[in-house]
């Protein structure tokens, strides 16, 4: 009889197994369409084999297929991705501000002053060819302003948007922290809990490039730029983010830590993007736009002062700008109101004195290569072009890195998802064989139940 019961009890124990088993599998199946779920395999071993030793039964382990270093691949280009298309995207308004065509912008208003000044050398006291020469002078003062102003708005915007990045960051952080929690509050691994750790990694990765790893009790650390702490365990830590911050310096941890000198991800690709632009025309420093825009006022005045008016009269400069403020010079640049036509200094003195003498040596100035005519060691619309080339350099090899980045991140989180995905084909050959032997446990214990049943009805007394 004994014999019977523990059969019994053997057999109701692999209905329990097989049950469990089934269990992961229906599991797997209803998450299978889940981001960042991570198949669940469950393996059995039998009673009295080595891993059961101490149990009454068989055992029932399940493991994931989760795997760290898929992970970080995709983490990683993640990152790489985000940072190039964030850069093609805030530079390309930018490069639609330096037309090399000279249709439009600040190269069209040096060639409209090339060309109204040589018109005004034809006939240097016409007042209406003077006025035409003044109002080009204008335009270039104009097409600096409108310049200045773009950048301006665009730092703004750039500004902004590293504070939402900031705190998007800093919100993941404080979500990856409670998964923390979850996690080692758990005795067994929650796949579910795994799926939004991952899922809440992956995220921070686009924002930010990430260091992760995974602590024994299932929690995992992460750092951001590899340096700089974001989540500890059970704690998460705030990022302050200061872009005009020297590099280096522009981003800080509450929990401390060095700042590397740069960063990937979308707060990577902000940063670039406003050092680009302060390059050109940014608080606290000069800029090459700010340098160009002095330059040309300068070395316009100077020939104009250098020169006589039909009357003999010392010429007066056209151009004002804020010389105390060499960072503010593309946006302060205007046309002195006051002068006149007939107060332009368009002749040369001396010897060999020309009538037009000024006026020809102003029609060519913007393209003068002359050492007299350099700014920063080129003429104006040689400046103007390294600008324009710079940044036109810096969107191409973002696009050109966005469209590979973009390709590398597909392939990383593909082949994560061959790894750690789930297979419905192996899911139904596992559901179909689990149920089979599930099927057969249950005779068994049908049948088993019936020769006990039996049994006890033998040594049972007969009644009556």
């Amino acid at each position: 009889m004994g014999g019977l019961f523990s059969a019994l009890n053997s057999a109701a124990g692999a209905l329990n197994v097989y049950s469990q088993a089934l269990g992961v599998d229906q599991q797997n199946v209803a998450n299978a369409s889940t981001a960042g779920y991570a198949a669940q395999t469950a393996t059995i071993t039998p009673f009295g084999v080595s891993g059961s030793y101490g149990t009454n039964g068989d055992v029932v382990n399940v493991t994931s297929s989760s795997n760290a270093f898929a992970d970080a691949a995709v983490q990683a280009a993640s990152s790489q991705a985000s940072q190039s298309q964030t850069t093609a995207q805030q530079l390309s308004p930018v490069n639609q501000l330096f037309d090399i065509t000279g249709t439009s912008g600040i190269l069209a208003a040096f060639q409209q002053f090339s060309t109204a000044f040589s018109t005004l050398s034809v006939t240097p006291n016409d007042p209406t060819a003077g006025a035409a020469a003044l109002s080009a002078a204008g335009t270039v003062a104009s097409a600096f302003n409108s310049v200045a102003a773009s950048l301006t708005s665009q730092q703004t915007q750039l500004n902004s948007a590293v504070q939402t990045t900031t705190a998007q960051i800093n919100s993941l952080a404080s979500q990856i922290r409670q998964l923390n929690v979850q996690a080692t509050a758990s005795s067994q691994p929650d796949p579910g809990v795994d799926a939004s750790l991952r899922n809440s990694l992956d995220q921070l990765s686009s924002l930010v490039d990430i260091t992760v790893t995974k602590n024994s009790d299932g929690s995992v650390s992460v750092l951001a730029g590899g340096q700089l702490p974001l989540v500890l365990g059970d704690q998460s830590f705030q990022l302050s983010v200061d872009p005009s911050a020297a590099a280096g310096s522009q981003v800080s941890s509450s929990a401390g830590g060095n700042s590397p000198a740069s960063f990937s991800g979308q707060l990577g690709g902000l940063l670039q993007s406003s050092a680009a632009i302060n390059g050109i025309y940014g608080a606290g420093n000069s800029g090459t736009l700010n340098t160009l825009a002095g330059g040309f006022a300068t070395l316009v005045n100077n020939l104009l002062t250098s020169g006589v008016n039909a009357a003999g009269v010392a010429g007066v400069p056209v151009f004002t700008f804020d010389a105390s403020n060499a960072a503010g010079s593309a946006g302060t640049l205007a046309i002195d109101p006051t002068v006149t036509a007939s107060q332009l200094g368009l002749a040369t003195t001396g010897p060999s004195a020309q009538s037009n003498g000024i006026a020809n040596q102003l029609a060519a100035l913007a393209g003068s290569t002359s050492a007299a005519s350099q700014i920063g060691g080129q003429s104006a619309e040689g400046l103007f072009a390294a600008i324009a080339a710079s940044v036109g350099q810096q969107v191409s090899d973002a696009t050109s890195a966005s469209t590979t980045d973009q390709t590398a991140l597909t392939t990383a989180q593909t082949n994560r998802q061959q790894q750690i995905g789930v297979s419905l084909d192996q899911e139904a050959v596992n559901i179909t064989t689990d149920q089979r032997a599930y099927a057969a446990s249950a005779q068994v214990v049908t049948i088993l139940n019936q020769l006990t049943q039996d049994e006890i009805n033998l040594i049972s007394p007969t009644s009556g």
